[in-house]
C-alpha cells in the first residue's frame, strides 16, 4: 500500500513537471493530473494537501536540478570569478531551455505563507552556498554575512536578467545576455579591489 501510494505520488509529480513545462503554471489543475494518473481528485489529495502542495514538489525538483547544475558548473570551472561566470550562463541557459518551470518557481505562492515547507528554505539556502562559496574565494577579507548578502544581490541581478529577456524587455538591442551577465558578475569579484566600495 504504501509501495503504490509513493509510486502515484511520483507519477503525479512527473506528470505536474510536464503539464508545467509545456503548457505554463495556469495550465495545470487536479482533475486533468488525476486522469492522467488514472485515479480519483479526491485520492490526488491523499497523496497532497493541495494543488499548492503538488507544485511545491515540481518547484523542489526544479530547484534541485539548478542546484545540480550550478554546482557542476562551479566544479567544473576555475574558482572564482571565471566559475561565477559558468554559473551565471548555466542559469540563465536553463531559464531560457525551461521558462515555464523556471517561472514556476516565481509565480508560484501558497496561499498561508506559513504553509511553505522548511524544505523550499533550505533548497533556496543551498543554492545560495554555491555562490557564497565562490565570492569568499574571492574576498576571503568580507565577514561571511556580507558574502551572504552579495550572493543574494547578484542572483538578484542574474534573475532579473533572466526575467527581462524572457518577458521579451531585454532583447533587442545587439547585446547577448551572456556580455550583460558578464559584466555583473565583473563589478562583483572587482568592486573591493584597491579599497574600492
Amino acid at each position: 500500500m504504501q509501495k503504490r501510494h509513493e509510486n502515484l505520488r511520483n507519477l503525479a509529480i512527473k506528470n505536474a513537471q510536464n503539464r508545467i513545462s509545456t503548457h505554463g503554471l495556469h495550465g495545470l489543475n487536479s482533475r486533468f493530473i488525476a486522469k492522467k494518473i488514472a485515479c480519483s481528485v479526491g485520492t490526488l489529495y491523499n497523496l497532497f494537501k493541495s494543488i499548492d502542495f503538488l507544485i511545491f514538489a515540481v518547484n523542489l525538483k526544479t530547484l534541485s536540478t539548478l542546484e545540480t547544475l550550478l554546482q557542476q558548473a562551479a566544479d567544473t570551472s576555475e574558482k572564482g570569478e571565471l566559475a561565477l561566470q559558468a554559473m551565471a550562463n548555466t542559469y540563465i541557459n536553463f531559464a531560457r531551455s525551461n521558462p515555464h518551470l523556471w517561472l514556476t518557481l516565481f509565480e508560484h505562492q501558497f496561499t498561508n505563507t506559513e504553509d511553505t515547507p522548511q524544505d523550499y528554505y533550505e533548497q533556496r539556502t543551498s543554492l545560495f552556498h554555491i555562490l557564497e562559496s565562490q565570492l569568499q574565494h574571492i574576498h576571503p577579507e568580507l565577514p561571511l554575512q556580507h558574502i551572504a548578502i552579495e550572493a543574494r544581490a547578484l542572483w538578484a541581478g542574474i534573475h532579473g536578467i533572466c526575467m527581462l529577456n524572457i518577458t521579451n524587455k531585454l532583447n533587442d538591442d545587439g547585446y547577448t545576455l551572456q556580455d550583460i551577465a558578464a559584466t555583473l558578475v565583473a563589478k562583483f569579484t572587482t568592486q573591493h579591489q584597491g579599497g574600492a566600495v
